[in-house]
């Protein structure tokens, strides 16, 4: 071998070697790959795992290709700790098969990249044993302390390229031995094409999808992002459906009481979440999430009940999930219902609640809800016998302290505290620098957090609601059922201040109706509302007052078109329409009737005012209406117990009786005006139970009208009726009921009212019976000043009393012989009472004021009969008597205008007769008579001349004298006198005027007791004959019983020349 080959053919056979040991080591390096590696690794990662996981752990088989570089794993097994609670043979954790497929791009890229790895059939059992302990609360223990810090940990990032992740038909269960449940994620399916983060890559789209059932349900995740990039960027579509919600009440109590029955979830959403670098991130939600078959029971309240929602949508349009921009949402629930334990109806229901547009602008703290409309809101309300709504009681708490809500989230395993030595991490700006924008943002949070919220409403509408409201406290109730409701409020403010508009239209009980708009603020209160209401039911109604009254209400409605003002400090309402309470009955059930009744009252043009007060009414019009008044056995009036009296009498203190002793301000005039009260078609039913045997009458047909009604200015009275429908009734008058005192004027007939019905009265009151007999009363009444004046003329027809009646209230009076006095020829008693007192006096009673002027004037028909007659004929005590001109007999037109009356009381009483009694007085008679004798001495000469001159004259009273006559005639008379004269100076008898003649006569007449008896006894004759002649009285009927001389000592009072009568 040459040298130039040897060193050749050395480095060949060098290389050869080498090859072969290479190939050599190879070979030995995949023998041991495919036998020994496996096993040993199998048993090593049993030691290890099993070691440190304090569980037994097992593998069935460990593959590796070194020439593909592929992983497998098969049989991975983890059991339970030995001496725990749960058996040995459990498993904790297990897989079937992990795939690895190790690429050779790792040398290349110097970065492990993974062209697939799969996991097959994973299992997780998590077993909760108590509150915060599970089957693997050690291993968190463990694997959760914090971390030796590593200095040299550098700060490269590291790259890594992972490719076809999956995950196959995993399963986790846990097992809650605590809240003895079981909850089960099955199907688990992941798929992820490739994770990166090579320069080369990482602007690609990454597309995982997650798959799984959760208690059957199933729940799927898909998405697309790009982590790695300068712009990251991220879309993830959240899918679930029929989650059943009952489990998560052992994991997020609801509140104790409140229980969770049924419930599903179903969820579809798109997470978008997109960052810049060292810029805040955009993280934004939209999607649709549902509730369905939702039920809770609620036994925390008086009234416990169960809540039923068929389903309930919130659509996610967009929300931000940081807060840039405002959010908006959309919410529905559909089918709500709210029953009480044991009812088949719902105390409260709603068809369909929708939110259309929900706007949360987190940096304008400020919500903004679109639209709220609630479909078809159906309520049942009952008013209890308590006077409690029942549906407070569903709201009402058992306990006086408000519930609790329980905010504990799925519990996690406890953990040891912290070593010491070890610092923990918090985030301090002060000590690290957040990125600018970042700093910004949470100033400005911070900033907003202290303002406060605003809420914005853009309307709300109630449609086809159904209210439903039964009264308890009654022992018929009649439900109101309001139906077809629909509302409607836009421009709401919910500060208040501005008012709000609102449209409302409902139909009542299927005939009623109720309409109203306008527009409402509270802040301050401010209303201006349209009402247009249509026979309102009051009936259901009625029980909000039934505790205060003895009577029931078995029909009537109610209607009022018009409007209401309300505003102003202190609040002033006006209202302004007119209003109608139509078929109306007001029954008494303790008698078994009913009470009052009418069939419409109107009331027309209404303008009221309450501060200051004013009342306006056009018209009041009553018809077809009906009243019970009975006086009850123990002398009050029926209608005084319509309204429930408190029975309860304080006592009058010191204070009390010194403030009734104050004198009370004068009253102001009322500031009311009513138009006109029109009456029509009234009955009035009178029974008085006070008197034995009852009285009772019936007052029909009253029909008029009253009016106009104002303080300071007197209304008409106009009313016309029949009592008992046979005795007409007419009232009229005027009247002033609002002024500071009342003022009235009234004038009331009724005619030919029946006598007999009225003997429970004549019995208890004069001890007799009525026979039989009309009654006819024609009343003056007026009021002025707090005084009443009444003249009461009453005119009874054929009166005959019946039989006399025991009553210790009957006066003890001759009571015939008043009668006697009383009743004419026609068999009438035409009676005048006249009576006064004062309305302001307590004891005022005008029936005790009638009747005693009635006993009073029977009194004066025993004591002083022509007292009674003249209070009959307008005459007084003064027809007892007729007055004379001294020393004469002639009757005077004053005296004879007596004895007309007197005549004529003769002749309607025919059994009535008259003595005479004449009187001389010596006192003014004895002058007058010297007048009267003188004057006939004269007219005796006139007569004498007139016979011889043969001139009729007639009788002496006949004779008449002119002045020259007289003068004449008298100085003859005085010349025929004897008694000594004046005489002038020549001893003749002296001429002397008229007067002093007239003088000297009279001195000169002596009047002696026989002349003034006699003048008596003329004056008797005189008034005898007037009577017999010209009074057309029976002679028979008129007696002269005396003549008597008025004695000084005697009827001081009365004049001696005077004629007395008496009746017998």
């Amino acid at each position: 071998m040459t040298p130039t080959l040897q060193p050749r053919f050395i480095s060949l056979k060098r290389l050869g070697i080498s090859l072969g040991i290479l190939v050599a080591l190879i070979v030995l390096s995949g023998l041991l790959s495919y036998y020994w590696l496996p096993g040993y690794a199998k048993s090593q990662l049993e030691i290890v795992l099993s070691d440190t996981l304090q569980r037994p752990v097992t593998v069935a088989l460990v593959e590796f290709k070194p020439h593909t570089l592929q992983l497998t794993v098969h049989g991975f097994r983890v059991g339970e700790k030995t001496g725990s609670p749960e058996k040995p043979e459990e498993t904790l954790l297990s897989f079937d098969r992990l795939f690895i497929d190790l690429s050779s791009e790792s040398i290349t890229q110097r970065a492990p990249v993974i062209s697939a790895i799969t996991l097959a059939a994973p299992s997780i059992r998590l077993v909760r044993e108590s509150r915060d302990q599970f089957n693997i609360s050690d291993l968190v223990t463990k694997f959760t302390q914090p971390a030796e810090d590593n200095k040299n940990t550098s700060s490269q990032k590291a790259l890594f390229s992972v490719s076809n992740i999956k995950i196959e038909g995993g399963r986790f269960e846990l097992v809650d031995q605590y809240q003895q449940g079981h909850q089960e994620i099955s199907e688990i399916n992941l798929s992820i094409p490739f994770i990166a983060n090579f320069d080369s890559v990482v602007s690609n789209w990454v597309e995982p999808h997650f798959s799984a059932r959760i208690n059957g349900a199933p729940f799927s995740l898909d998405g697309k992002l790009r982590p790695f990039t300068d712009r990251r960027e991220a879309t993830i579509a959240l899918k679930l459906n029929d989650i059943d919600l009952t489990f998560i009440d052992q994991y997020a109590p609801l509140p104790a009481g409140i229980t969770l029955l049924t419930g599903l979830f179903d969820s579809n959403l798109l997470l978008t979440f997109s960052q810049v670098s060292n810029e805040s991130p955009s993280i934004s939600l939209s999607g649709n999430t549902a509730l369905r078959q939702l039920k809770i029971s609620n036994q925390t309240v008086a009234d416990p009940y169960l809540v039923d929602l068929k389903n309930a949508q919130l659509t996610l349009t967009h929300v931000d999930l940081i807060g840039q921009k405002p959010s908006h949402v959309a919410l529905m629930l559909g089918g709500i219902t709210i029953s009480r334990k044991n009812e088949n109806q719902p105390a409260l229901s709603l068809a369909k609640f929708t939110i259309d547009n929900i706007e949360i602008d987190t940096k304008a703290q400020q919500i903004a809800l679109g639209e709220i409309i609630l479909d078809r809101f159906n309520t049942r309300m009952r008013r209890e016998q308590t006077g409690e709504i029942d549906l407070i009681r569903l709201f009402t708490s058992l306990s006086d302290q408000p519930a609790t809500v329980a905010t504990g989230l799925i519990p996690i395993p406890t953990r040891k505290p912290v070593r010491s030595g070890h610092a923990q991490i918090a985030i301090n700006p002060e000590e690290k620098e957040l990125p600018p924008a970042t700093q910004i943002a949470v100033q400005k949070t911070s900033e907003q957090n202290n303002a406060a919220w605003t809420t914005q409403i853009k309307g709300i509408k109630l449609k086809a609601a159904v209210l439903h409201y039964e009264d308890l406290a009654l022992s018929k109730p009649a439900p109101m059922v309001i139906d077809q409701l629909d509302l409607t409020i836009n421009n709401i403010d919910l500060t208040g201040e501005k008012p709000l508009n609102l449209v409302l239209q409902a139909q009542v009980n299927k005939h009623g109706s109720l309409k109203t708009n306008g527009s409402l603020a509270w802040a301050p209160f401010t209303a201006e509302l349209n009402l247009d209401i249509k026979s309102i039911d009051l009936v259901s109604l009625q029980g909000w007052v039934a505790d205060k009254m003895n009577v029931l209400l078995t029909s009537g409605d109610i209607s009022f078109a018009g409007n209401i003002k309300a505003n102003g400090e202190p609040l002033k309402i006006g209202v302004n329409g007119q209003a109608q309470l139509a078929n109306f009955n007001v029954f008494n059930p303790k008698t078994a009737s009913d009470l009052l009744r009418w069939k419409q009252l109107d009331v027309n043009q209404i303008n009221f005012v309450n501060e200051p007060l004013q009342v306006d009414i056009h018209s009041i019009k009553l018809s077809n209406f009906f009243a019970r008044v009975v006086i009850l056995p123990e002398g009050g009036l029926n209608l005084q117990q319509i309204i429930r009296q408190d029975e309860t009498v304080q006592p009058k203190t010191a204070d009390a009786d010194k403030s009734s002793q104050t004198p009370a301000p004068a009253e102001k005039p009322i500031p009311v005006h009513i138009g006109k009260v029109i009456l029509q078609q009234g009955n009035i039913y009178f029974k008085d139970q006070f008197i034995k045997p009852n009285y009772q009458a019936n007052l029909t047909g009253l029909s008029g009208q009253i009016g106009p009604l104002q303080s300071n200015k007197l209304g008409k009275i106009e009313i016309l009726g029949a009592v008992d429908k046979t005795a007409p009734l007419d009232i009229r008058g005027t009247i002033d009921p609002f002024s500071a005192e009342l003022l009235l004027d009234v004038f009331a007939k009724v005619q030919d009212i029946d006598l007999p019905p009225f003997s429970p009265y004549s019995g208890k009151y004069i001890g007799y019976g009525i026979e039989k007999g009309k009654l006819s009363v024609d009343v003056h009444y007026q009021i002025e000043k707090g005084t009443l004046t009444a003249e009461n003329k009453v005119f009874l027809d054929q009166f005959t009393l019946g039989e006399k009646i025991e009553s210790d209230n009957a006066p003890s009076i001759p009571l015939e012989l008043a009668i006697t006095l009383l009743k004419n020829r026609r068999g009438e008693i035409d009676i005048h009472l006249p009576v006064q007192g004062s309305i302001n006096d307590p004891q005022f009673n005008i029936g005790s004021i009638i009747f005693d002027a009635f006993l009073n004037l029977i009194s004066k028909a025993i004591t002083a009969p022509f007292a009674l007659l003249g209070s009959v004929f307008s005459g007084g005590e003064e027809l007892s008597e007729i007055h004379f001109t001294p020393g004469f007999e002639n009757i005077e037109p004053a005296a004879e205008a007596r004895l007309k009356t007197l005549s004529q009381i003769l002749i309607d009483h025919p059994t009535l007769r008259l003595e005479i009694i004449s009187h001389a007085d010596p006192a003014s008679d004895a002058e007058g008579l010297k007048l009267a004798i003188l004057q006939r001495k004269i007219k005796a000469l006139k007569l004498a001349d007139d016979a011889r001159k043969d001139v009729a004259s007639g009788s002496l009273n006949e004779v008449t004298l002119t002045d020259e006559q007289y003068s004449d005639y008298l100085e003859i008379a005085y010349k025929n006198e004897t008694f000594e004269k004046p005489k002038n100076m020549f001893g003749l008898t002296k001429k002397l005027p008229v007067t002093e003649m007239e003088q000297l006569m009279l001195a000169n007449i002596e009047v002696t007791e026989n002349d003034l008896r006699a003048l008596a006894e003329r004056r008797a004759i005189m008034t005898s004959n007037w009577l017999i002649e010209q009074g057309e009285i029976a002679s028979d009927r008129v007696f002269i019983i005396g003549m008597h001389e008025t004695r000084k000592n005697e009827d001081n009072e009365k004049q001696g020349n005077r004629v007395d009568f008496i009746l017998k």
